[in-house]
Formats: structure tokens, C-alpha cells, sequence
């Protein structure tokens, strides 16, 4: 899988998984600096470690979702899906699920940092 794609599956796995969570909780405090959180390398290390599990849950639900017929029992595996992309990310070290939706967000609306985040991806997962 290219990291560009990686990173909108994180995104978008990140946005599937944390829907209901982020409403309330962007009402109960302020949001989270994305990009300054990601500024810590110990964070991307961390953030990238949980998308790795996060892309690893969908990966392994998404085949199963495609092949029910079932709208209902799609919706289910769906909101399976979510639970574990969401347990994925809080049994992940180093990163809460906060930070993990803000530097997704954040990487997601801007290129630098995306490109910083493709970086490191590949300077720690590729051997570079």
C-alpha cells in the first residue's frame, strides 16, 4: 500500500471511528493542536504505530462488510469495525485518542505535514 493511500485510510478510519466520539468531546474542550502535537517525533512514531493497527482492523473488516448482503448485518460488522479501530488506537503506546484524531486531522488538511508525517513513515517502515 503507498502511504498516500495509507494516510487517507488513516483519516478516514480515524473520521469513521471516532464520529461519535468527536462531537462530544470537541464540546466539552478545546481542540488539540494537531500539528504541534506531531512536531514531537516520539508522537509520529506513536501515531504511526497506531494507524498501522488502525489500517490493520479495517483491512480485516472491510473484506467481510463487502461480501455480507445484508444492509443490517453490514451495519453491525460497521459498528464492530469502528469498536475495534477505536481499541486499536487507545491499547496503542505513547498516543491518546485524542491526539491520534488531531495529527489525522491535521495531516489531512495540510500537505507539509503530511509530507513530514510520509517521511517518517517511510524512513521508519522501509528501511530508509
Amino acid at each position: 500500500m503507498s502511504l498516500k493511500k495509507f494516510l487517507a485510510s488513516t483519516a478516514l478510519a480515524a473520521t469513521m471511528a471516532t464520529a461519535p466520539v468527536l462531537v462530544p468531546a470537541a464540546m466539552a474542550q478545546d481542540q488539540i493542536d494537531g500539528a504541534a502535537i506531531a512536531a514531537d517525533s516520539d508522537m509520529v512514531d506513536a501515531f504511526i504505530q497506531a494507524a498501522l493497527a488502525v489500517n490493520e482492523v479495517r483491512e480485516g473488516y472491510m473484506a467481510q462488510i463487502e461480501a455480507e448482503a445484508d444492509q443490517n448485518a453490514q451495519m453491525e460488522m460497521l459498528e464492530a469495525a469502528d469498536a475495534a479501530m477505536l481499541q486499536a488506537v487507545e491499547e496503542s503506546p505513547g498516543i491518546t485518542l485524542d491526539e491520534y484524531i488531531a495529527i489525522a486531522n491535521a495531516a489531512a488538511e495540510d500537505p507539509e505535514l503530511a509530507a513530514q508525517i510520509d517521511a517518517r513513515f517511510t524512513e521508519a517502515h522501509m528501511g530508509g
